[in-house]
C-alpha cells in the first residue's frame, strides 16, 4: 500500500519534475556558454536587439506614412493585423510541427523518458512547451515591434501595452496546438510516407503565397494609391474576418485594447488562452494514447518487410559525381542519405531557398516600369550576396557538424580500407555539389530576370562556385580540427566555440570572395546608364580580379582540409 501511495505521489508530481529539468538544463546550458564561448550571448542579444530596433523604426516610419490617407479608427486597420497574425500562425504551426518532430521522435533525451516511469503525455508536455518556446521567439522579434509601433503612433490607451504580453502567451498555445497535433497524426497514420506529406505541404503553401503575392502585385500595379486599391488587395483575405478566425480575436482585442474599451479586450483576451488551453488539453490527452505507439512504429521501421537499398535518388547523385572514384562517391551518398532522412534539416533549405526563387521570379513586379541599369546593377550584386549568406548558413548549420556527428560511429569507417583524409574530402564533394547546385541555380534565376550582360551572368556563377566550395572547405576542415563526438545535437555543435570560429571565417570569406570576384566588375557597370551588350566590356583587370578570387577560394578548401585530415589521422577512437 506504501509502495502504491508513493508511486501515485511521484507521478502527481511528474510536472513539477519536468519543470526542475527544463530550469536546471537551462542553468546549466547558460553556464556553459559562459565558460566555453563567453561572447556568444552577447552577440546574440545583441543581433537580436538591432533587428528589433530596426523593424520597430521601419514599423513606425511605415504607421506615419499610412496614418495620411488610412484612418487608425477603421476597420483597414484591424483587417490588417489580422492578416499578420495569420500569416505568424501559420508560420508558427509550420515550425512547431518540425521542431516537435526532431524533439519528440529523434532525441536521445526523447528515448530515455519513454524508457523511464513518466506518462507520455508528460514527456509530450515537456517537449511541446520548448518546441514552443523555440518557435515562437521569432513571433515575438518581429510582432512586438510592429505592435508598439502602431500603438506609439496610434497614441492608444495603457491597456494595449498591459495586454500585448498576454496576447502573445496565449496565441502562440493555438497554431503550435495544432502542429503537434499533425505531427502526430503523421507519424501514426503514415509513418512510411512521412517525408511526401511535408513536401506536398511545403508546396502547397508555396503555391498559396505565390498566388497571393501575385495578385497583391498587380492589384498594385494597376490602381492607384487610395482606399479603393488596399481594398481591393485585402478582398482575396476576406475570410480571415470570419468570428471563429483566432487571428481575428488577436486584432480585435488589441484595437479595443488601445481604444481604452478593457472590458471588450478582456473577452477577447478569454477567447484567445481558453481555445489555446483546450486545444493543448486535447493534444495532450492524444499524445497519452499516440506518442508512444507512434515512436514504436518509427523505431521498428513500420514494416518487417521493407527493402533497403539504392534509390532514384542516390542513382542520380551518383551520376552528377561520376567522375570521383568510387570510395568518395559511397562516401557521398552515404552523407546524402543521412541528410535526407531528416527532415527537419532539408526542410529548412527547401523553405528558404523556395522564398528567394519566389522572390527573384516577382521582384520586377514591384516596379510599375522598368527598372533602370543602375538598379538592376545593385540589386543583382545584393541578391548575390543573399545567395552568398544562404550558403555560409547552409554549411555553417548542417556540413560542420557532420565529422562531429559520426560520433560513437566513427570506429566503423576506421575499418574501412580508405584513408582518413578520403573522409574528409568526401564531406567536402557532399557540400560543395549541393551548395554549388542550389547557388547556381538562384544566381541563374535572379540574373534572368533582371537581364544581366552574359559577363555579369558568368562571373556570378564563377564567384558562387567559389563561395560554395571555399564555405564547404572551411566548415569542414574546421569541423575535423575541432570535433565534438560527445553531442548529438547539431544544432548545439553548430553554436559552440568552433562554430561560432566557422561562421566568422564563414563570413570575412564570403566579404572578401564577393568583393574580388563581382565587385571590380559592379563597380565598373555602375559608371554607366545603360548595360553592357555582350563581352564587350571583356578587361584582363576583372580576369586578375577574378583570378586571386580563385586562390583565396582554393586556399579556403587546401588549407583547411589538410589540417583536419591531419586531426583525425591523429585520434584514436
Amino acid at each position: 500500500m506504501r509502495r502504491l501511495s508513493a508511486i501515485v505521489a511521484r507521478s502527481v508530481r511528474e510536472p513539477l519534475l519536468f519543470q526542475r529539468l527544463r530550469w536546471r538544463q537551462l542553468r546549466n546550458a547558460t553556464r556553459g556558454v559562459w565558460r566555453d564561448a563567453p561572447l556568444r550571448l552577447p552577440t546574440i542579444v545583441l543581433c537580436s536587439g538591432v533587428v528589433w530596433i530596426g523593424v520597430f523604426g521601419v514599423s513606425l516610419a511605415g504607421f506615419r506614412y499610412v496614418e495620411r490617407w488610412i484612418p487608425f479608427n477603421g476597420d483597414i486597420i484591424g483587417m490588417v493585423f489580422n492578416l499578420m497574425f495569420l500569416l505568424l500562425a501559420g508560420l508558427l504551426l509550420f515550425s512547431s510541427a518540425i521542431i516537435l518532430y526532431g524533439s519528440l521522435f529523434s532525441s536521445a533525451e526523447s528515448a530515455f523518458l519513454l524508457s523511464s516511469p513518466a506518462k507520455a503525455d508528460q514527456v509530450f508536455a515537456y517537449k511541446f512547451q520548448t518546441a514552443v518556446a523555440y518557435s515562437s521567439w521569432a513571433f515575438v522579434l518581429l510582432g512586438s515591434p510592429i505592435l508598439l509601433g502602431f500603438g506609439i503612433q496610434a497614441k492608444v490607451d495603457w491597456p494595449f501595452y498591459a495586454l500585448l504580453p498576454l496576447f502573445f502567451l496565449g496565441y502562440v498555445l493555438l497554431p503550435g496546438s495544432l502542429g503537434a497535433l499533425i505531427c502526430l497524426l503523421v507519424v501514426n497514420l503514415v509513418p512510411k510516407r512521412r517525408k511526401q506529406v511535408l513536401v506536398l505541404a511545403i508546396l502547397a503553401a508555396l503555391v498559396v503565397i505565390g498566388v497571393s503575392a501575385y495578385q497583391v502585385v498587380v492589384t498594385a500595379q494597376t490602381h492607384r494609391a487610395d482606399r479603393e486599391m488596399l481594398n481591393r488587395l485585402l478582398d482575396p483575405f476576406r475570410f480571415a474576418q470570419s468570428p471563429l478566425c483566432p487571428s481575428r480575436w488577436m486584432a480585435s482585442g488589441l484595437i479595443r485594447a488601445g481604444r481604452g474599451d478593457f472590458k471588450t479586450a478582456l473577452y477577447y483576451l478569454g477567447l484567445v488562452w481558453s481555445n489555446g488551453l483546450f486545444f493543448y488539453v486535447v493534444v495532450s490527452w492524444l499524445a497519452r494514447r499516440l506518442y508512444r505507439r507512434g515512436y514504436n512504429r518509427l523505431a521498428t521501421g513500420s514494416s518487417l518487410r521493407r527493402r533497403y537499398g539504392g534509390g532514384w535518388l542516390d542513382g542520380g547523385l551518383t551520376s552528377l559525381v561520376g567522375f570521383l572514384d568510387p570510395q568518395t562517391r559511397l562516401l557521398l551518398v552515404k552523407d546524402f542519405r543521412t541528410f535526407r532522412r531528416e527532415p527537419s534539416q532539408w526542410a529548412q533549405i527547401l523553405i528558404l531557398t523556395a522564398l528567394m526563387s519566389l522572390y527573384f521570379l516577382n521582384m520586377r513586379r514591384f516596379f510599375s516600369e522598368d527598372i533602370r541599369w543602375a538598379y538592376r546593377n545593385g540589386i543583382s550584386l545584393l541578391n548575390l550576396c543573399a545567395t552568398g549568406l544562404l550558403l555560409s548558413a547552409y554549411t555553417g548549420r548542417f556540413i560542420y557538424p557532420m565529422v562531429s556527428l559520426e560520433g560513437r560511429k566513427f570506429w566503423i569507417l576506421g575499418l574501412l580500407p580508405l584513408r582518413r583524409e578520403r573522409i574528409v574530402w568526401g564531406k567536402f564533394m557532399f557540400s560543395a555539389t549541393g551548395g554549388v547546385a542550389i547557388a547556381a541555380f538562384l544566381v541563374l534565376l535572379s540574373d534572368w530576370k533582371l537581364e544581366i550582360p552574359p559577363t555579369g551572368v558568368l562571373l556570378h556563377v564563377l564567384t558562387v562556385t567559389v563561395l560554395a566550395a571555399g564555405l564547404s572547405g572551411l566548415s569542414v576542415g574546421l569541423g575535423a580540427c575541432l570535433p565534438n563526438f560527445r553531442e548529438t545535437d547539431p544544432s548545439k555543435i553548430a553554436v559552440g566555440l568552433g562554430g561560432t570560429l566557422n561562421l566568422l571565417a564563414g563570413l570575412v570569406f564570403l566579404i572578401l570572395a564577393i568583393a574580388l570576384m563581382a565587385g571590380p566588375w559592379h563597380w565598373s557597370a555602375a559608371q554607366s546608364d545603360e548595360p553592357p551588350s555582350g563581352f564587350s566590356d571583356f578587361s584582363w583587370t576583372f580576369v586578375a580580379q577574378a583570378s586571386l578570387g580563385l586562390l583565396l577560394g582554393a586556399a579556403a578548401v587546401v588549407f583547411p582540409l589538410r589540417a583536419g585530415a591531419r586531426a583525425l589521422q591523429r585520434m584514436e577512437f
